[in-house]
């Protein structure tokens, strides 16, 4: 027969865990080390000029706009020169754009959507670098006093314009606390909705 042990000893009754109304909103943990520079911190949004916060606010209507000046949020943007597979990735994109008949010089912002943490006009510089260097041939351009300037838009490459969503990362929940938070930041700062 099996025994029994009785403890004199009252029961605590199990406290509940208490809920604090001003805690901050829990943060998502990153799963892989952020490349580039983070343009969506607090400090950094306290400091962005009206083109840029124009770009965020209209990041839903005009992806080519949010692209042209911003990576996905969370996915850093590298700055400086471009490491030889960076330039891979670029003309892996400039074939594909030729090979859909998109026009180049277009839309900056969506072809930098293939080259990570890579934004719109960096793309646009290092195209018009590597025109100005001889390694793509865009007749549209010619030196002018020494400088290369796009004097014949009646020449660059036809093609139609690609159109786009901003992207399936924005329904991730890392990207729309980041999200919240430039909003709110917006907001604080700068007196704009961030909508």
């Amino acid at each position: 027969m099996n025994s029994l042990s009785v403890t004199d000893a009252p029961e605590k009754e199990e406290e509940k865990p208490k809920i604090r109304l001003n805690a901050p909103v829990p943060t998502v943990k990153k799963t892989s080390k952020r490349i580039g520079e983070d343009v969506f911190t607090e400090a950094s949004v306290k400091e962005w000029q009206l083109p840029r916060i124009k770009a965020w606010e209209g990041r839903h209507i005009n992806p080519e706009g949010y692209y042209f000046r911003f990576v996905v949020p969370g996915e850093g943007q590298q700055n400086g020169g471009w490491s030889k597979a960076e330039h891979a990735r670029f003309m892996e994109r400039y074939n594909e754009w030729m090979s859909r008949n998109w026009k180049i010089g277009a839309s900056w912002g969506l072809f930098s959507r293939g080259i990570p943490h890579r934004v719109g006009y960096q793309c646009m510089n290092y195209y018009r670098k590597l025109v100005g260097d001889g390694k793509i041939k865009d007749d549209s351009y010619e030196i002018v006093g020494g400088k290369l300037k796009q004097a014949h838009k009646e020449r660059a490459p036809a093609g139609d314009i690609p159109t786009t969503e901003i992207g399936p990362e924005w329904q991730t929940e890392e990207v729309k606390e980041i999200e919240r938070n430039v909003d709110q930041w917006l907001k604080q700062y700068h007196s704009r909705s961030g909508l």
